[in-house]
């Protein structure tokens, strides 16, 4: 068998709402993801630009290949304390000198950095705000920044420069630059050169650009987010007004369903409105299908309470037709009573037979004529007081001569029990399911006859009178049935022979009738343990 998905079980309007709520999560996201990456490309292509600048200018202005005599003197002059003499025009400078002295000169941002490494030695100066002269990098700071892959001098023309697009060079940011952690000092974006030996990595900051990027995450989630709450907000509001008819419908159909259509004559007028049920759109099409149905359903409950009342006419006639005849039967049979000891045996036998079928096709008769005014509501009943606990006395006490193989145990309250209703009625009703219970179980089976007041928590104050047996149980096929016309379980339940010459299958049918006729409700319960019927009259 298949299982709905879960999804599927959610109302129309809370899929729309979420399905669409999805959407907008997808659009927004692409959105956001896209403007974060138009953004970081922006902001690392000027810190790229920032940094070729810097590369440019120190290995140009500042670099291998430069006597430091060639340089103006205010520069020499700022380059002092870096590895030069204190007089700044030193042909004995080292390419680490000239490398470092760089970020001596005027302009040179906050937080750039110049690590050089030679074969023996490695070197690293940071720009700090606030400080007249760079800051030494720590050995973890400058190990970490020589790891960087270089690019060697072979790749670059005589001014350590390929002039390549994408080269510092070129003033266009260099493919080489890379984004590394330097420890202690946050992100760098760095570019690296090997010079015959000698790494020189510049490097400038790169926190600023990630904490921008961090912002512009977090705003851009947040406007996403807000702008799919305020949109699956209103689009909740636009889908309930739109499925508004689809609603309309919904509540016609539960409106027929809450129709007592299984009694009586069915008056099934209930359609979907001519509005609703134009076909053309969903909720149209929809509409005109529940009403085609309805017209189906109204034409099969018409047709089938027609066969019923006719049928229902047919027993009620038949029954009151046969009950002359069935009569006269008796009254002539009875007639030959005194004269039946002169007879020979056959003919006693034959007429012994004539009487007991004429009584059990009164008995018959009578309950179909019954049966059919209950059903009709023509029955007549009147509302007394009628004292259950004498009712229930005598009907156990019938019940011990009628069935003395059966032990029968009445328990009782000790103040009597009134109920309202006909008191003939009552002892039918309740004397049915008592004889019911003593003809259709084994000999030896004890039948409980009890009464109680219901509980006064109960809109209605009710009294229960309750028959149960431990015989077999009834068979399970017809226990949906067993208040049903003709229904017997004969089969599963042993029934004492030649006791009221069998069973009509009307028993049930009648009592459950006369106490629906008298508001009152019957049930049943049944295993293999034995059953029980429950009979509840309304309290005087």
């Amino acid at each position: 068998m298949k299982v709905a998905s879960p999804v599927r079980r959610w109302r129309l309007q809370t899929r729309l709402i979420v399905l669409a709520s999805l959407v907008l999560v997808l659009v927004g996201a692409g959105i956001g993801a896209a403007s974060w990456w138009s953004v970081r490309a922006s902001l690392m292509s000027d810190l790229d630009s920032q940094l070729a600048g810097m590369t440019h200018h120190a290995r140009v202005d500042f670099g291998p290949g430069q006597k430091p005599g060639d340089r103006p003197a205010s520069e020499e002059g700022a380059a002092d304390g870096v590895g030069a003499p204190a007089g700044g025009n030193d042909d004995s400078s080292t390419p680490v000198d000239q490398a470092l002295r760089y970020l001596f000169q005027p302009g040179v941002g906050d937080g750039a950095l110049v690590v050089v490494g030679t074969g023996d030695s490695a070197e690293g100066l940071i720009a700090e705000a606030g400080r007249t002269q760079p800051q030494t990098l720590p050995a973890g700071a400058v190990d970490a920044l020589l790891n960087v892959e270089a690019v060697t001098g072979g790749e670059t023309s005589g001014d350590g420069f390929s002039g390549e697009p994408g080269d510092p060079a070129s003033g266009s940011p260099a493919s080489g630059h890379r984004s590394v952690d330097v420890p202690g000092y946050g992100t760098y974006r760095v570019a690296a050169f090997d010079d015959e030996g000698t790494t020189t990595v510049y490097g400038v900051p790169q926190n600023n650009v990630d904490s921008a990027l961090e912002r512009t995450a977090y705003t851009t989630a947040l406007v996403v987010l807000i702008g799919v709450l305020a949109t699956a907000l209103l689009m909740a509001v636009i889908i309930h007004r739109q499925l508004r008819d689809l609603r309309d419908v919904a509540r016609t159909a539960r409106e027929v369903t809450d129709l007592e259509l299984g009694e009586g004559e069915p008056e099934l007028a209930l359609r979907v409105p001519a509005d609703l049920a134009m076909p053309g759109t969903e909720v149209g099409d929809v509409g005109a299908s529940v009403n085609r149905m309805l017209d189906h359903v109204g034409s099969a409950l018409d047709e089938r309470y027609r066969g019923t009342e006719q049928m229902r006419r047919f027993v009620a006639d038949a029954s009151h037709e046969l009950r002359t005849p069935i009569a006269t039967i008796r009254g002539w049979a009875d007639l030959t009573r005194p004269y039946r000891g002169e007879l020979p045996a056959e003919v006693q036998t034959s007429l012994g037979r004539i009487d007991s079928g004429a009584i059990r096709m009164s008995s018959l008769v009578d309950d179909l004529l019954l049966l059919a005014r209950l059903e009709a509501g023509r029955q007549p009943t009147k509302e007394d007081t009628v004292d259950v606990s004498a009712l229930l006395l005598e009907l156990v006490e019938d019940a011990h001569v009628l069935s003395p193989e059966h032990t029968i145990h009445l328990d009782l309250p000790p103040d009597a029990l009134e109920i309202r209703g006909a008191g003939d009625q009552v002892r039918q009703a309740v004397a049915i399911v008592l004889t019911n219970a003593c003809v259709h179980t084994p000999t030896g089976t004890r039948v409980h006859v009890e009464a109680e007041l219901g509980d006064e928590a109960e809109s209605e104050q009710t009294v229960s009178i309750r028959i149960s047996d431990d015989g077999p149980g009834i068979p399970e096929e017809i226990r949906e049935t067993v208040f049903d016309r003709f229904v017997r379980g004969d089969s599963a339940r042993t029934r004492a022979e030649g006791v009221r010459g069998g069973s009509s299958g009307l028993g049930l049918a009648i009592a459950a009738g006369l106490v629906e006729l008298m508001h009152g409700a019957v049930s049943m319960t049944t295993s293999d343990a034995g059953t029980a019927f429950e009979l509840r009259f309304r309290a005087a």
